[in-house]
């Protein structure tokens, strides 16, 4: 196995099963205002910090809804559905389970505001797993930026370039590369772009599948 002084993953769409459950809110959120889908729209948002999507969701609502009402429905609608329960992406309470088991130091590093993702990660059951948790609001330079990923590996004690990191959008898998870190992408609403995949990282079809293809597991940890 490969020898790594730290973790760190992105949390919403890998850890987290919750970007298809913000799609579906965003979507209602839109028809409420008679808006057409716009999932194009919602897409190019994936990965960014809340206030790097302001423009983008102007842009969609092009004049015939106000930004606030549309911006609160969507969030009332995601709260609503997650108050039911938040999910999981396949693999992820195992892989930190394993982890955990071994003393590895783990974080997250999110662009969610860091009490949002800690309340979600908390209510998933994975919180205990977790050493640190980086939000978009304890960094000045969001994802694609390395600094949340270089903030996270000095807080568990390690460089980036020391680390492996898993993501699952562009924006975030870009942050990964530029820490230096051993990046995996486990895609989950969009696949990488030619232009991402030129860049060499890891690309796997689920989190336990990169974790082996990485040498952080072997196959017989999760047979």
């Amino acid at each position: 196995m490969a020898e790594f002084a730290a973790v760190m993953f992105d949390m919403d769409g890998l850890l987290l099963d919750t970007e298809q459950v913000c799609l579906d809110a965003f979507l209602d959120a839109r028809r409420t205002f008679g808006l057409p889908d716009g999932v194009e729209f919602f897409m190019k948002c994936v990965g960014l910090r809340q206030e790097m999507t302001r423009p983008i969701i102007l842009d969609s609502l092009q004049g015939q809804a106000d930004y606030d009402a549309f911006a609160a429905e969507w969030d009332r609608r995601m709260t609503a559905r997650l108050n039911t329960g938040i999910p999981l992406r396949p693999g992820a309470a195992d892989l930190l389970r394993l982890l955990h088991a071994r003393g590895l130091p783990v974080g997250v590093a999110t662009s969610t505001r860091t009490d949002r993702a800690r309340h979600h990660l908390d209510r998933a059951g994975l919180l205990p797993f977790l050493r640190h948790v980086v939000g978009g609001d304890r960094v000045d330079l969001p994802k694609p930026d390395p600094q949340p990923y270089h903030r996270l590996a000095a807080l568990l004690g390690a460089t980036a370039s020391a680390c492996i990191a898993f993501e699952d959008s562009e924006t975030g898998t870009r942050a990964a590369i530029a820490s230096g870190a051993v990046t995996v992408q486990v895609p989950d609403l969009i696949e990488p772009s030619e232009a991402l995949c030129a860049l060499g990282h890891l690309i796997a079809p689920s989190l336990l599948d990169g974790a082996v293809a990485a040498g952080l597991i072997t196959a017989a940890d999760i047979a």
